[in-house]
Order: C-alpha cells, then sequence, then structure tokens
C-alpha cells in the first residue's frame, strides 16, 4: 500500500506539471461550468432538480449574509457559495469508483509505485493554501473597497493580528487538506485490511474489504460536506470582520 503526501505528476505543458489532483480539480471546475450552463438554459421560476439544489444553497448564504452583515452583504455571496459549490464537488469527486485506484505501477528510485491517474482535488495541500490564500485576500479586499485603505489599516495597529492573517491561510488551507487526505487514507487502508493482515493479494479480499469500507464512504460524504460548508462560512466570517454593517 503505497501512500504519497504529494500529488503525483502526470505529465507537464510547457513545463507546467500536471498532477493527478490538479486533474481531478479540473474535471470538478468542468463539471459544475456545464451543471451552471444546463441550470441557466433550463431556469424555471419554480425550481425543480438541480435548480433547486443550487438555489437552496445560494439562499442559505445569502440569508447568512443578511444577518451577518446586513442587506448589503448579498454582493459577498457569489463568492461565498462557488467556495463551498467548488469545495464539496471536489470532495464528493474523489469518493467516485476509479479514483485513486485507477492508474500505472512505475519504478521510482528502484522501487516500484503505484500512481493513480486521478487524486482528491483537496487531497493536495497546493490546491488548499490557493483556496486558502483567495478567502483571506478576498476578505482583504473587500475590506479596503468598503472602508477606504486608511480605516481597513486600523486592524492591524497590534501586529499580532497580522499573524492572524496568515495563521488563517495555514489554518484553513491544513485543515481542509488534512481532514480529505485522511479520509482517502481511511478508506484505502479499511478496503486493503485483509490484505495487510493475511499478506495475501488475492482481488478475492477485495469483496469483504468493500464491506467495511462501506460505512466509512458514506462517513466520508458527510465530512466532505461538512469541510465545504465550514470553509463557506468562515470565508463569510472574515469577511463581515472588514466591512462595515449596512442595514439598507
Amino acid at each position: 500500500m503505497h501512500i504519497s503526501l504529494v500529488a503525483e505528476t502526470l505529465f507537464s505543458i510547457g513545463g507546467f506539471p500536471i498532477t493527478n489532483s490538479f486533474l481531478t480539480s479540473a474535471i470538478a471546475t468542468v463539471i459544475l461550468i456545464i451543471m451552471a450552463v444546463i441550470v441557466g438554459e433550463k431556469y424555471q421560476k419554480l425550481p425543480f432538480g438541480l435548480q433547486h439544489a443550487f438555489e437552496m444553497a445560494y439562499e442559505f448564504f445569502e440569508n447568512m449574509a443578511t444577518e451577518v452583515i446586513g442587506v448589503k452583504g448579498k454582493k459577498y455571496v457569489p463568492l461565498v457559495v462557488t467556495f463551498f459549490l467548488f469545495i464539496i464537488f471536489s470532495n464528493w469527486l474523489s469518493l467516485v469508483p476509479g479514483v485513486g485506484s485507477i492508474g500505472l505501477y512505475l519504478s521510482e528510485h528502484g522501487e516500484t509505485i503505484f500512481v493513480p491517474f486521478f487524486r482528491g482535488g483537496n487531497a493536495d495541500l497546493n490546491t488548499t493554501l490557493a483556496l486558502a490564500i483567495i478567502s483571506v485576500a478576498a476578505a482583504q479586499f473587500y475590506g479596503v473597497k468598503s472602508k477606504g485603505i486608511k480605516k481597513h489599516l486600523h486592524h492591524f495597529k497590534n501586529p499580532i493580528e497580522i499573524v492572524t492573517e496568515f495563521s488563517k491561510i495555514f489554518s484553513f488551507g491544513f485543515r481542509l487538506f488534512g481532514n480529505i487526505f485522511a479520509g482517502e487514507v481511511l478508506l484505502l487502508a479499511s478496503a486493503s485490511i485483509f490484505v495487510l493482515l493475511s499478506g495475501n493479494n488475492s482481488s478475492f479480499l477485495g469483496i469483504p474489504g468493500g464491506l467495511i469500507q462501506a460505512p466509512f464512504y458514506m462517513f466520508e460524504v458527510f465530512v466532505g460536506f461538512i469541510q465545504a460548508f465550514i470553509f463557506a462560512v468562515l470565508t463569510m466570517i472574515f469577511i463581515s470582520i472588514y466591512v462595515e454593517h449596512e442595514v439598507s
């Protein structure tokens, strides 16, 4: 059983490495774009199915923005909902059969290792740190836009506040990465437990391994939702700290 903290590079385009986690994130993005186009073209006043699910998510965060920031807090909702949808789709896409289990055996440093074609997008620290940087930077941007740079800088009279902003990035990034990566390891270990205990690599052991893995799959579906929800809610809260509370 090979477990790698770092996403494996599949190929390069113009010197830019394309990793298996990047490929999965790209697929999640394309799926979301296609779903958005479908919902837009088939928009109904009485939402149903996919449109209803999207509108429920949007309305939830819109109500939260109104309560926390005020009526004009609605303008921050698209960013927050985008975070939520991208993260939850990336998390759930990593649970699709084949992700993490279909790949090639390659020789590296004299050792044969398995390199999957697809890996959970948020099981790559680069992805989660990028999302965290965008979240924290957006809060700063909206703060400056709302109050002006002079009033906004009053938040940072104490140097500890500057350190806090950087700690948010690491906290955001490592929390999301840690939970998703740990989930992938848990699923792999539960499916391989009989192989590890017996030392037998028979494909028949995959059947009881799959039965053991099933409840963990359901748990990871829940974890994927919770992590997306927490990230989106905290982003909204961070924005609310730096913008004026507007009631009209």
